[in-house]
C-alpha cells in the first residue's frame, strides 16, 4: 500500500488551541501526517463528500456548534462508504451515556481530552501507534 500524501487526520473541534496543540505534537511524532481542522460535524460530512481520498483518522470532538459530533456520527455511519475510516472521540464527556452512544455508532475509540499538555502529547503518540503507523506522508508539495 503506497502512503497517503493528503491530509491524513481530520480533526473535528471548534477549539483553535487543541488544534494548534494537535498540529504541534503531530509534526513532532508523525511528520508525514496533515492535519485538516474542521470547526464541527457539518464541516466533516461536506469535506468527507468533496475529498478524492479519505482520512486516514477523524477525531471527533462531540460538543461544536451547528452539528455537534454524534449527530456527524450518525450521519457518517449511515453510508458504507465511510464504514473503513476509524473515527476516535475526543471529547470533555466523562459521562457514561456518551461513551456507550459513540460505541453504538461503531468510534473506533473514545479518549477524554487531558487536562495537560503532556496527556494531550501521550494522545497523539498513541494515536500515531494505533491507527497511523505508516500510512501518512508528506511530499516537498505539501
Amino acid at each position: 500500500m503506497i502512503p497517503s500524501q493528503s491530509e491524513c487526520v481530520f480533526l473535528v473541534d471548534d477549539d483553535q488551541d487543541d488544534y494548534f496543540l494537535f498540529n504541534y505534537f503531530f509534526s513532532r511524532h508523525n511528520p508525514g501526517c496533515k492535519l485538516r481542522l474542521l470547526p464541527d460535524g457539518e464541516e466533516l460530512v461536506q469535506a468527507l463528500e468533496e475529498v478524492s481520498e479519505f482520512p486516514k483518522l477523524i477525531l471527533l470532538d462531540l460538543n461544536m456548534p451547528f452539528m455537534g459530533g454524534f449527530d456527524a456520527l450518525k450521519l457518517i455511519r449511515q453510508q458504507s462508504k465511510y464504514d473503513s475510516i476509524p473515527i476516535v472521540v475526543f471529547t470533555t464527556s466523562q459521562e457514561a451515556s456518551d461513551r456507550q452512544r459513540a460505541t453504538a455508532l461503531r468510534v473506533a475509540g473514545y479518549m477524554t481530552k487531558p487536562k495537560t499538555v503532556d496527556g494531550l502529547d501521550e494522545f497523539v503518540i498513541q494515536v500515531t501507534h494505533d491507527w497511523l503507523e505508516g500510512k501518512c506522508v508528506r511530499t516537498n508539495e505539501t
